[in-house]
């Protein structure tokens, strides 16, 4: 089959090697170290009801904290709405969001919400937030934000990006919302490594939104829509498992997106042995490609038209031995074997390609 030349940018080309290779682990350090570091004078701020931390909310621990410094809650259930205007991070102390649990006290409020830059939020279930256009997690106007390991259930929105660029949400578990992800006046964001699954109506939506990569991905079983494109340009949209009764939607004009890259070495999220395109099915796991591999390249011998001009040039087979455990073990399959060790010992990555690891991780009961 003939391959589409997609020509891609430093950035791609950077988190190509990321996704493929462990030769550069260092690199992948040296980024985290940058966007998650702080001034020498960060302060380590407590979060926990049993009296022995700090505060005993969070928003409590955000008002007092100051640009660096970083926030550090302790298993429990949180009943608040948390507003974050300060250049901080806010990571649950255990990293299980199973175990630190944020619901909104105000259902008509986002729980999160964001208008400083270079904010991370990692290791809690987030939800609650049930009125119009309302997120667990809202990002206003912002860039430099990571959104990792965070499971995102019974908002109306699960995370929700407006007017906000280059920012990362990674290895976030989406589900029963009514919209999983939405990037809205967004560019240049980076949606990797997510589990967008059983949304009532879209898994990811782009409204307004050019130049995103949407990378590796899970969407499945999501209602109306696996993932809407709604007058959004540009966006490179590859190595993702559709899996809905209708992947794709279209409104208004999406032109130039490109839904695979140059055939290379790595294992995808079908496990094959080469990373392309992405691998589409439907929830009876019905493949879309029924066209032979005949080459035993791991890709359809054949495009695949997703419509209005859209086409995925390097369409994935299923290769069935990843999928004996469970569904994580997709997203895990990403990156491999990659259990990163930071450089001079300040971050040791607890959970496989966690952005969101922290040198301060403890399993608090």
């Amino acid at each position: 089959m003939g391959n589409r030349v997609i020509g891609v940018g430093l950035f791609e080309v950077i988190l190509l090697k990321i996704i493929r290779s462990v030769k550069i682990c260092f690199a992948i350090g040296f980024l985290l170290l940058l966007l998650s570091s702080g001034s020498a004078g960060a302060r380590r701020i407590t979060v926990g009801s049993d009296g022995n931390k700090d505060f005993p909310s969070i928003q409590e621990a955000v008002n007092a904290a100051e640009a660096g410094d970083t926030v550090y809650v302790y298993n429990g259930l949180y009943t608040e709405n948390i507003y974050l205007d300060k250049e901080i991070s806010v990571r649950s102390i255990s990293g299980k969001p199973e175990k630190n649990i944020v619901t909104a006290k105000n259902p008509h409020d986002h729980v999160f919400h964001v208008i400083a830059n270079n904010v991370t939020i990692s290791g809690f279930s987030i939800n609650g937030a049930n009125d119009t256009q309302k997120a667990g997690i809202y990002l206003e106007d912002t860039h430099g934000i990571m959104i990792s390991n965070n499971n995102l259930s019974s908002n109306r929105l699960g995370i929700y990006l407006e007017s906000s660029a280059t920012n990362m949400l990674n290895l976030n578990d989406v589900s029963g919302n009514e919209v999983g992800i939405f990037l809205k006046f967004s560019k240049d964001n980076w949606v990797i490594n997510n589990r967008v699954k059983m949304n009532s109506l879209d898994g990811i939506l782009l409204e307004a939104s050019d130049e995103n990569r949407v990378i590796g991905n899970l969407l499945h079983y999501n209602t109306e829509y696996g993932f809407m494109l709604s007058n959004s340009s540009r966006n490179l949209i590859y190595n993702n498992f559709f899996q809905n009764t209708v992947n794709i939607g279209y409104e208004g004009i999406n032109s130039e997106n490109t839904w695979n890259i140059t055939r290379e070495r790595g294992i995808n999220i079908a496990g094959g042995s080469y990373i392309g395109g992405n691998y589409w099915t439907d929830p009876q796991s019905t493949a879309m490609c029924v066209i032979e591999d005949l080459d035993d390249d791991g890709f359809c011998d054949a495009s695949y038209d997703l419509g209005e001009g859209n086409i995925d040039y390097m369409p994935l087979i299923l290769r069935p031995p990843l999928f004996q455990n469970n569904e994580r073990s997709l997203t895990v399959s990403l990156l491999g074997f990659a259990l990163f060790v930071f450089a001079l010992g300040i971050f040791i990555i607890k959970r496989v390609m966690g952005w969101g690891g922290s040198d301060f991780y403890e399993d608090n009961k």
